[in-house]
């Protein structure tokens, strides 16, 4: 673990994370910031390539016996990191990591995958909503996430914070057309297409069969799914809710909706387990 004490706020070497409430320039150029203790430890801790840890020299203690030997620690004083990220660093530790590859879509979209139950985002904007569905998904088995690519960048600093580091084990695909990689999954793969909607004409969560190879659509929060891709669902599901109230905030609705579906799966496997 090569450690490099650093004084000068120009040391090119730190210009990845330089200013980074104004930019994402990590995404074009295939790297991503972790930020925070937990959330950098739990990188450090995963298969993914760790390129370089920046550090402020009051949380040097808490991170450098975790560094592996070719990782690069740059250690400075508080004020000059906070120059250098461009905001108060309290969380005192930043790492910059490769992107992981996609998983290709034949490897869930397959007749006879192991692949039971994905969930799919068109357009999910918020970093904080794509965060938590992230961190949800992992919690309740989801095997992927399929994205739009009106979606949030899946490894911005903020979603990976979120996420709490679980979008560094969870296999997520940017699709380029997800109603064409739907409609794959649906029809080579033989997945159902369940969409979560808010409608009176929906089947009511507690009523919902859960199938075995099942893929959750979850919506914008501000919009809900689009038509062309509600049209696609074998079935739409809806949480139903006291009068007054017309809606949840989409990373609710991912935690109630996905705890349905492990529940189910739970006793489905138990079933299946028990006869053979």
């Amino acid at each position: 673990m090569p450690e490099h004490l650093i004084d000068s706020l120009d040391d090119p070497r730190l210009d990845v994370f330089r200013e980074l409430k104004k930019t994402n320039l990590t995404r074009w150029s295939g790297r991503f910031i972790a930020e925070g203790v937990r959330v950098v430890k739990r990188l450090l801790a995963s298969e993914l390539e760790v390129e370089s840890v920046l550090v402020s020299r009051s949380h040097r203690h808490r991170i450098l016996g975790l560094c592996l030997p070719n990782v690069d620690v740059f250690t400075l004083p508080q004020s000059v990191a906070e120059m250098v990220v461009g905001y108060r660093f309290h969380a005192g530790v930043l790492a910059c990591a490769q992107r992981p590859g996609q998983p290709e879509l034949a490897t869930w979209a397959q007749p006879d995958s192991r692949t039971s139950f994905l969930v799919a985002c068109p357009n999910t904007t918020d970093p904080d909503n794509l965060g938590t569905i992230i961190r949800i998904a992992a919690a309740f088995g989801a095997e992927g996430i399929l994205l739009g690519r009106g979606c949030a960048d899946p490894f911005s600093r903020r979603t990976v914070r979120v996420s709490m580091g679980n979008v560094f084990q969870m296999p997520i695909r940017e699709a380029d057309d997800i109603e064409a990689e739907l409609r794959e999954l649906g029809e080579t793969g033989k997945m159902a297409l369940l969409g979560a909607v808010l409608s009176d004409s929906a089947i009511p969560l507690a009523d919902c069969p859960v199938p075995s190879r099942a893929v959750l659509l979850l919506g914008n929060e501000a919009d809900g799914l689009p038509q062309s891709l509600i049209d696609l669902c074998d079935q739409q599901v809806t949480i139903p809710m006291a009068v007054g109230v017309d809606s949840l905030n989409v990373g609710i609705s991912a935690g109630i909706l996905m705890y349905h579906f492990r529940q189910h799966a739970n006793r489905f496997e138990s079933q299946r387990d028990s006869k053979q």
